[in-house]
């Protein structure tokens, strides 16, 4: 079976040489993709693949260009972040008896990113204050502890958005993957394990009984890293 990959930039097909792409568990993810391009490029990023036996490619990575490098003539170096990186800046909030829902209102408000929420009790649950000087990131990372979710974690999408929640009450919770050792092609000297591109992996799975916490896709392969939690 051929891997296929299409790449578009600000909504048209641009000529990929190459890719390094990289995912984390409640962390936005990032990318390099080397494309054909005489100038240096800037917009909106899709990059999908998926394998000859396939009807269609799967959408893998939604981001915008940070940096364009031009390395020779013909060729540009791009690096990309997930949307949700825009909650990688100082977003003071402070709400009275807001719910989970309220406060996300607010991180959208600020940074125009689209957040999906599980229909759960946590979900429109109010609490006495939420206040944060800090940045998205830390403010998101406190949402748990605060709403009182067991097994918090929050994940940027393929298409751009990002889940809020319960692990229990995500899609991987339902969907427990396993992969024979054998397709398993090697292991790297930190413990992370080289298997070819799966396009429906990302961070969050229940893999062989571990979470898959971290994740590179270069050429036709995946360096995946298992933990036995979320946080780890």
């Amino acid at each position: 079976m051929k891997l296929r990959k299409t790449l578009t930039i600000g909504g048209k097909a641009a000529k990929l040489v190459e890719e390094d792409i990289r995912l984390d568990v409640a962390s936005p993810g990032r990318a390099f993709f080397r494309v054909r391009a005489t100038e240096a490029l800037s917009g909106i990023v899709q990059f999908s693949l998926g394998y000859s036996s396939q009807d269609k490619n799967q959408l893998f990575f939604s981001g915008y260009i940070e940096s364009s490098h031009t390395v020779d003539t013909a060729t540009q170096k791009i690096f990309c972040r997930e949307m949700a990186a825009a909650l990688n800046l100082r977003l003071p909030i402070s709400l009275r008896h807001p719910t989970l829902k309220d406060v996300l209102a607010a991180y959208s408000d600020k940074t125009g990113l689209v957040f999906t929420v599980p229909d759960e009790p946590y979900a429109t649950t109010r609490i006495p204050h939420f206040h944060t000087l800090g940045s998205g990131y830390h403010g998101m990372d406190q949402l748990g502890a605060v709403f009182g979710i067991e097994k918090y974690y929050w994940q940027p999408q393929p298409d751009g958005t990002v889940w809020v929640g319960s692990w229990n009450n995500s899609r991987w919770a339902t969907r427990p993957v396993n992969i024979d050792e054998k397709v398993f092609t090697g292991v790297t000297a930190a413990g992370a394990k080289v298997l070819p591109a799966i396009p429906a992996l990302r961070p969050g799975v229940f893999l062989n009984g571990q979470y898959l916490t971290s994740l590179q896709l270069t050429g036709h392969e995946m360096v995946i890293q298992c933990e036995n939690s979320l946080s780890a």
